[in-house]
């Protein structure tokens, strides 16, 4: 989505975002079955457990798009199923849909759906390669899917994004894809001439307030609407097939969670590895004393090169699909609590459009321009784990007058007194399973935080986009570049060291 608006539309007010957080846990019930409270709805924006029971009920039975998956979904459900287990690294205000299926060569299937009411919503294809699933470059994101007659695209800047009907139809084509882009078919996705074993992805990002998880219907009454695709095939022969026969022919079974792409044996053989960067210790690697902030290329270079030299890094090829992954770009950052137990992260936030509550608190009304549609941080633990611990989205982070924020990261017992919404600071908790291994050599000092900035604007000059090389991520961003130092609890309720400008 490409955006870039007005500071009237985007969250700043550190007073109003406390003000609705409070008004937000007012409004909160719990219903009878969920396994946690309501005060594990921390921020305003948060979706409730009711909320999460409710989307699950609604939306978990569709024979080809298995779901809904999700950090709530899998640590608030009372019985989570294996297939709802977010375990490479979700954002905590996502909700995604996955199907697994096999289209015979020629094939063409109709997928029937409506736009979510959400702030981010996409379509991708994967190929199984590699043990595991990688992009192959055909998706769609919202503002991109051209809508059927009659109806309106709520995610392009400038529309109605509460207007009604909002349907659109998408096609996967088991053919190549035209040599020349031109020559593309509307709202098409091209699975390959071979067609073979794909996973079809449905991303929604912060569903507005008043909505289901999904965005797809009111969360406090029945719905009959549309929600997830409806779906047809046609042969290569024109034999058409119900969605019923879609089911039955095409659909294979997803293995509960997704495979970790790293093995707790191999994650730790990296810890250990004769041929590290020697300036790194065990104890506490791939963290560094001073903790860099660095774009996700691939799992070998981003998460298995981490531990080399700089020379010897630099001989992995850093460009291809990143294998899981959704879109992006992604910045990372390793850590350990041995250089200290609170991290604090300093950066510029870009513009955003808050499209959570609008004036009628049941979503924005008009979808604004802005420099990137979604921003979001995770606390994680390691590859093998792959959970996430706590997170937080754009519009819940406390800004000053110039957009900066100043975010902690710690365990509870760390937390400072003065690291409090009403200070303008943003907490996010620390694991206290450190790597999230089932092992007695589990570290649990490690840390992981995974920042997200998608669908951003091609002319925001500083985008994390325009890095196209490792290494150059500060020099690009500038001041939107993350920044961070490790302290203590004691020496950041003093204020020593919590000016933003800090290096």
């Amino acid at each position: 989505m490409f955006l870039t608006g007005s500071l009237n539309q985007v969250a700043g007010d550190r007073s109003e975002i406390y003000r609705m957080a409070i008004k937000e846990r007012q409004h909160l019930t719990t219903p009878l079955g969920a396994k946690d409270t309501v005060e594990n709805v921390k921020r305003f924006g948060d979706k409730s457990v009711e909320n999460i029971i409710r989307t699950d009920e609604r939306y978990g039975h569709d024979g080809l798009f298995k779901g809904p998956r999700g950090w709530g979904y899998w640590n608030h459900l009372e019985h989570p199923k294996p297939i709802q287990n977010p375990n490479l690294w979700p954002d905590v205000s996502s909700t995604y849909f996955f199907s697994q299926m096999a289209m015979p060569a020629g094939s063409t299937m109709t997928l029937r759906a409506a736009y979510p009411h959400a702030r981010y919503f996409q379509f991708q294809l994967y190929r199984a390669e590699r043990n595991t699933f990688v992009a192959i470059g055909e998706s769609f994101a919202g503002h991109e899917i051209e809508p059927d007659s009659g109806s309106s695209n709520p995610f392009r800047v400038g529309a109605n994004r509460l207007a009604e009907p909002r349907n659109f139809t998408l096609r996967i084509l088991a053919v190549d894809a035209p040599a020349d882009p031109k020559l593309r078919e509307k709202n098409t996705l091209y699975a390959g001439e071979d067609g073979g074993e794909l996973q079809g992805v449905i991303r929604i990002y912060l569903s507005d307030q008043g909505s289901d998880g999904a965005g797809w219907g009111l969360a406090s009454t029945p719905f009959a609407g549309r929600g997830l695709p409806s779906y047809e095939t046609t042969l290569v022969d024109g034999t058409k097939l119900s969605a019923e026969e879609v089911v039955k022919r095409f659909a294979r079974p997803m293995e509960g969670n997704t495979k970790p792409p790293l093995t707790p044996e191999q994650w730790m053989g990296a810890v250990h590895a004769a041929d590290n960067d020697p300036s790194l210790d065990p104890v506490t690697a791939p963290a560094r004393k001073d903790p860099k902030w660095e774009k996700f290329w691939t799992i070998r270079y981003t998460v298995l090169g981490t531990f080399l030299t700089p020379e010897e890094r630099a001989k992995i090829p850093y460009a291809g699909a990143m294998e899981g992954g959704g879109e992006g770009p992604y910045l990372v950052t390793y850590l350990s609590r041995q250089f200290g137990p609170v991290y604090v992260m300093h950066g510029k936030m870009p513009i955003f459009p808050n499209t959570y509550a609008g004036i009628g608190d049941r979503g924005l009304e008009v979808m604004p321009e802005a420099q990137t549609q979604y921003w979001s941080l995770v606390s994680c633990e390691a590859a093998p784990s792959g959970r996430v611990v706590d997170g937080v989205t754009d519009m819940q982070v406390p800004l000053d007058g110039d957009r900066n924020y100043t975010i902690v990261v710690s365990r509870r017992e760390d937390r400072p007194q003065n690291a409090t919404i009403e200070n303008g600071i943003t907490w996010v908790e620390w694991s206290l399973r450190g790597e999230g291994l089932d092992d007695p050599k589990n570290r649990t000092d490690f840390g992981m935080l995974l920042l997200r900035i998608m669908a951003n604007n091609p002319k925001w000059a500083q985008s994390p986009d325009k890095v196209t090389k490792p290494g150059t991520e500060e020099a690009v961003m500038g001041p939107y570049y993350p920044r961070g130092y490790y302290t203590t609890k004691d020496e950041f309720e003093i204020g020593r060291l919590s000016a933003p400008n800090r290096r």
